[in-house]
């Protein structure tokens, strides 16, 4: 495999694991219902009427809807709440999260971008899903912008644990894996055997997306001090 591959590789890994494909969870592990109602439109519950108009209301609804795999509803919900005039900031970051992974989920990382973007400053979920968009796009700058994110989110450490609030399907093994990319494309390669090798002492399955990307790093000459 040469070295062009190796990178389109790992960089497929990354994709899946923003997609959910990865060992951290996502799409394919719930049983999506044949209809999830809205609250107050009839479905099971409601009273009829007009739905929801609360902003964390619709966002809690949204992300419930994210869980079973209904992503167009979710992607529905997410922006009807964005469209109150009463919405805060803090609320507004929450639905812009939502709406991020909602449609990296529906049609992939990129369709995502705008959305981090207008997240990832408060966000830890969004500058993980806006760092997979940039590794998406496999270009030197990307990748520093990317591993910013993720030290913003306090990964360039190995003792800190991510832990998502929301169902999106991103491990801790993965967040560190993701960095360990980063950290070698921007020449520390150091820093970037640390992280992957605890990547891996936390995810050992060898059809998981960090093992793939240890593979490709190690194909690509990441030296390893034992």
């Amino acid at each position: 495999m040469n070295r062009r591959m190796i990178v389109l590789f790992a960089i497929l890994s990354v994709i899946l694991i923003a997609s959910g494909c990865g060992s951290g969870g996502g799409s394919g592990r719930y049983t999506i219902p044949p209809e999830i109602p809205t609250p107050g439109t009839g479905g099971t519950g409601g009273t009829g009427g007009t739905g929801e108009t609360d902003v964390d209301s619709l966002v809690a609804s949204g992300w419930e809807d994210f869980k079973y795999g209904a992503y167009s509803s979710a992607i529905n919900k997410f922006n009807q709440a964005l469209t109150s005039t009463s919405i805060s900031d803090s609320q507004k970051t929450e639905a812009y999260n939502g709406l991020g992974w909602a449609l990296t989920k529906s049609t992939g990382v990129e369709s995502g971008y705008s959305a981090f973007t207008q997240a990832a400053t408060t966000s830890n979920e969004s500058r993980i899903g806006l760092a997979a968009a940039l590794i998406q796009r496999g270009q030197k700058d990307g990748f520093a912008q990317a591993l910013k994110l993720l030290e913003e989110v306090g990964l360039r450490e190995t003792s800190t644990t991510f832990s998502a609030k929301n169902p999106i399907g991103i491990s801790n093994a993965e967040a560190h894996a993701m960095i360990a990319w980063c950290y070698f494309w921007t020449g520390d390669t150091t820093r970037a055997a640390t992280q992957i090798t605890f990547a891996r002492s936390i995810e050992q399955a060898n059809d998981s997306s960090v093992t793939q990307i240890y593979n490709s790093l190690v194909a690509l000459g990441l030296k390893f001090n034992n």
